[in-house]
């Protein structure tokens, strides 16, 4: 039985339990009240997420997968604020999602990765429509330290560094987040991240190269492409978070993805 299951479902159950930690962190940092909220909001998410698969599955392709749904659910769960007061944007954030996944398309191919679109187009919006509020991107979720024979021990980083090898290697996408993973550690010298919090710059890189970059239908397939295509990536965060870019990773990925589907076109045309 386990070896019917694809580095998708592995990739689920990694997001799950990054999920645990973050519900875990929230109580014992902010009280039950707030651990409960945060936990009802995630169950209450994951119900009207999976509602909307059904009903967009139905009516628009029946051969969209749950699980893939549900894999985006949890890392938006993951990226953004348990506390966001705004409903309007909680709103738009799902049902963004399936527009994504379901219509922002060219001739059947994803165009952006559909988390990365959602929270990019949201935060692209608000700049234009300020009552909507740029998304909270929060990432305390992979960034808990539990305190461990008197030291703050960052435990979120064994099951990410778990997913980079495993689960990376089983959608064959290691040239590309250890490329982006080494570049931006690399730019976070110059960038000075390392002086206030340097374990949360290291553990928010080391996801992002395991979890979200990787995403196989926007990003390359070539070792070659991969390559530049994470070090161009590193690169291009970088310099939207040295001009205050909000939630510069994400605007960074959108631009990212949209740069790489032109440059794959363009070689398709090629070769015609």
């Amino acid at each position: 039985m386990l070896k019917k299951l694809t580095a998708y479902h592995h990739f689920l159950v990694f997001l799950i339990i990054l999920t645990v930690l973050k519900i875990v962190n929230v109580f014992i940092t902010q009280g039950t009240e707030e651990g409960l909220h945060f936990a009802l909001l995630g169950v209450g998410l994951i119900v009207i997420s999976s509602v909307l698969h059904l009903v967009f599955r139905i009516l628009f392709d029946k051969k969209k997968l749950y699980l893939h749904s549900l894999i985006s659910t949890f890392l938006i769960i993951l990226m953004l604020s348990h506390a966001d007061p705004e409903p309007v944007r909680g709103v738009l954030v799902i049902l963004l999602l399936y527009v994504a996944k379901f219509f922002v398309k060219y001739k059947g191919e994803n165009i952006f990765n559909p988390v990365v679109f959602t929270i990019g187009v949201i935060t692209l919006l608000a700049l234009f429509v300020p009552f909507l509020g740029i998304p909270p991107m929060d990432f305390t979720g992979i960034d808990i330290r539990f305190p461990i024979a008197g030291y703050q021990i960052p435990i979120p980083i064994l099951p990410i560094l778990l997913a980079l090898i495993f689960n990376v290697a089983r959608v064959k996408k290691h040239p590309l987040a250890i490329s982006f993973i080494v570049v931006s550690l690399f730019l976070g010298l110059v960038i000075d991240a390392y002086s206030v919090e340097p374990f949360s710059y290291i553990i928010i890189t080391l996801f992002t190269g395991a979890a979200v970059i990787i995403e196989p239908k926007t990003s390359p397939i070539k070792v070659q492409a991969q390559v530049i295509y994470g070090v161009i990536m590193a690169g291009v965060i970088t310099l939207m978070t040295i001009l205050n870019v909000p939630n510069p990773i994400v605007i960074g990925l959108l631009i990212g993805n949209l740069g790489f589907f032109i440059y794959k076109k363009k070689e398709q045309l090629n070769k015609k």
